[in-house]
């Protein structure tokens, strides 16, 4: 209630108060309801004091209230924001991890590959080094065969043809001045013990 309201209620409550004092003993009843009626007018005025305090204090609290929700409304946006970024994120990193199972599975796909090549050509070389042994065994069944072949030639040929020697080649004289010419002797002839190297 505003002020001008309360002043008026008074004066109204004063003027009742001397009508009452001018009419003696019959308005004594009067001047008892009209204390009544103040008495009420007063609390109503504190309840009208004390209820705009708490209209205010509402408004008050209703403000700061819609501030929480304006505040709360963009904690949510944002979080809903992070919440998309975060599910992005989260798909790149599923995508990474797939591509990296499938490189896996290729890098895993090539080591058996390699294991498998590795098997083959250790093989191979022990397939190698057996056909290395077995040639070296046979060139040398070979080389046997071979010397005894020669050998027997060069007896056949030296029984056919006992009486004819071999002479040595006569090397032309050199000059006296310088080295005396060096004379072989007719008879000599290379030794010779019947095998050829070959």
């Amino acid at each position: 209630m505003s002020a001008d309201y309360h002043l008026s209620d008074r004066l109204r409550f004063v003027a009742l108060d001397e009508e009452a004092a001018r009419a003696g003993d019959a308005g004594r009843g009067f001047a008892v309801v009209a204390q009544e009626v103040r008495a009420l007018a007063q609390r109503s005025a504190d309840a009208a004091k004390e209820i705009k305090a708490l209209i205010s204090a509402s408004s008050a609290q209703v403000g700061a209230g819609v501030k929480l929700v304006d505040q709360t409304g963009e904690a949510i946006g944002s979080l809903v924001s992070k919440v998309l970024e975060i599910s992005t994120v989260v798909g790149e990193i599923a995508a990474s991890a797939h591509e990296q199972s499938t490189a896996l599975a290729q890098i895993n796909t090539a080591v058996n590959q390699m294991d498998q090549a590795t098997q083959q050509n250790a093989a191979m070389v022990e397939q190698s080094t057996a056909a290395t042994h077995s040639l070296r065994s046979e060139s040398a069944d070979l080389v046997r065969l071979v010397g005894a072949f020669q050998i027997g030639a060069e007896a056949q040929q030296g029984a056919a043809r006992p009486s004819m020697p071999r002479t040595a080649a006569v090397r032309p004289a050199y000059r006296p001045a310088r080295r005396a010419a060096v004379a072989y002797a007719p008879s000599e002839k290379p030794q010779s013990d019947g095998w050829e190297e070959f």
